[in-house]
């Protein structure tokens, strides 16, 4: 094909088809704000963040059928998914998509069928409106879970991310007096390339610590008077333990917020108090997914919002694909409105929390993740009948501060699963660890009514993370008691 048949084929055509063109939507009430501005509670849309259920509701389902539309008529994926579903017409998937209650007609959307998609058609899959000519990035997922997805981004698709990354930077107080340190390696992972981008369009000074070993990073925080942190939780934790270990005072640092994302940790409530007290700043939660974009948004007290005007977000049964009362445990699943080159539409992200709806403290009224990012269902164990996620066993572990660093093994012996916690302790703790463990177990009992196995390990025995954390696994095999 010819570059300039490749071209005539560009999203920018097609986007001016379905209504996409110049930033203008068929959008009967709400507009596209200036991500870089907000007001004095830091809304960056007032009129759409503190809006009623139904006016938020009517805003999501008008840009739904926008993009139906468009995929429609250039989205093999999605054509070919939907006419498998009984879906026959325009009409008829237009009809699906007014109501919380019908969109559920529509199919859901997994990462295997995006995979396998992918593996078909290599290297882009059908789920493709655009011309690879318009492509300017790609990313990937972990692939901890299997075979990585790859993720392609537009111009349009890139700015819109770092849109959402500066809408969650204005909310929390971010301007362009603030330098802002970005604590993560750069590879594949979508991660947090966007906050990186997000920071610079602001004004704010960015500096990345690529390629820094923890302890040049602590010194670049430092010298470089950083006052936003952003990384994983797991990783403002171990910059934390090297500063002390190396005698630099962090918590007299200038950084005053972190920002973290990519596993739950500062809505764990011990965990956020441990960080807290070793920076001396606050921190929130901010989540998102490579699939589907910057979904989270953390408000000044301390909420877990999604963004709804950009993404229409459900909580179902994860067995049933139900929906689940609010405030009960149920699987996040996402569509998003911001890449309507490759979208996805009711996709499983495998991410489970609780919803609320009722107002925030910070008077938004979108929908609230309550304790933010509880874990992913495939990573829940059960342990004895009980249904355990990572998230539960640091919740309990990080309450005793005397616990420098844990990791929790699940094993099986004699067809009984076991839970076995192994913890680093401070020297000052050394000489109780036998009232630390029995307090430990006791806790484990009352909370999660299971009997746990508490070894304590010589300091630096336990492994450190820089990016996502993975202090939970399941033994290869039966285990032998220590």
């Amino acid at each position: 094909m010819r570059d300039d048949d490749l071209r005539d084929r560009s999203l920018s055509g097609r986007r001016a088809e379905a209504g996409y063109g110049n930033g203008k939507r068929r959008n009967p009430r709400f507009h596209q704000p200036d991500y870089r501005i907000a007001d004095a509670m830091g809304f960056v849309a007032r009129e759409f963040e503190t809006a009623t259920r139904a006016a938020l509701e009517a805003h999501q389902f008008a840009r739904l059928r926008e993009l139906l539309e468009h995929i429609w008529t250039h989205n093999l994926f999605y054509r070919k998914k939907y006419a498998a579903a009984g879906i026959g017409s325009l009409a008829d998937l237009l009809h699906i998509a007014r109501s919380a209650e019908s969109v559920r007609g529509l199919p859901v959307t997994t990462k295997p069928e995006l995979l396998a998609d992918q593996a078909a058609h290599p290297p882009f899959g059908t789920n493709m409106t655009c011309s690879p000519l318009q492509l300017v990035r790609q990313h990937q997922t972990s692939g901890t879970t299997g075979r990585p997805l790859k993720v392609w981004e537009t111009r349009e698709s890139w700015d819109w991310m770092t849109r959402l990354w500066l809408g969650q930077f204005r909310a929390l107080d971010v301007t362009p007096a603030d330098t802002v340190f970005m604590a993560f390696n750069f590879g594949h992972g979508l991660g947090l390339w966007n906050a990186l981008d997000a920071a610079m369009e602001l004004g704010a000074l960015t500096l990345t610590g690529g390629g820094l070993s923890s302890l040049q990073r602590v010194e670049s925080i430092t010298s470089n008077r950083a006052t936003v942190l952003v990384s994983t939780p797991s990783y403002a934790l171990r910059l934390a333990e090297v500063a002390d270990e190396n005698r630099i005072d962090i918590r007299s640092s200038a950084v005053r917020l972190i920002v973290v994302a990519g596993e739950p940790g500062a809505s764990i409530p011990g965990t956020r108090a441990r960080i807290e007290d070793q920076w001396g700043a606050r921190l929130y939660d901010s989540p998102g997914a490579t699939e589907v974009g910057h979904f989270g948004m953390a408000c000044p007290s301390y909420g877990v919002h999604a963004i709804e005007g950009e993404f229409y977000i459900e909580m179902l049964d994860p067995q049933t694909l139900r929906p689940v009362v609010p405030g009960t445990p149920g699987e996040i699943v996402v569509t998003n409105f911001g890449r309507p080159f490759a979208p996805v539409i009711r996709y499983r992200t495998g991410d489970v929390a609780k919803a609320v709806y009722d107002a925030c403290e910070c008077g938004r009224t979108l929908l609230r993740f309550d304790g933010g990012i509880m874990g992913r269902s495939d990573d829940m164990f059960v342990v004895r009948g009980v249904n355990v996620f990572p998230s539960a066993i640091e919740a309990i572990v990080r309450e005793f501060e005397e616990v420098v660093e844990f990791a929790a093994e699940v094993f099986e012996e004699r067809g009984m699963s076991g839970l076995r916690i192994r913890i680093e302790v401070s020297p000052v703790s050394a000489g109780g660890a036998d009232d630390l463990v029995a307090r430990i177990k006791d806790a484990f009992h009352r909370r999660l009514f299971l009997k746990t196995e508490v070894e304590v390990v010589s300091r630096q025995a336990l492994p450190r993370f820089d990016g996502k954390a993975k202090r939970v696994t399941r033994a290869p095999g039966p285990a032998t008691r220590p």
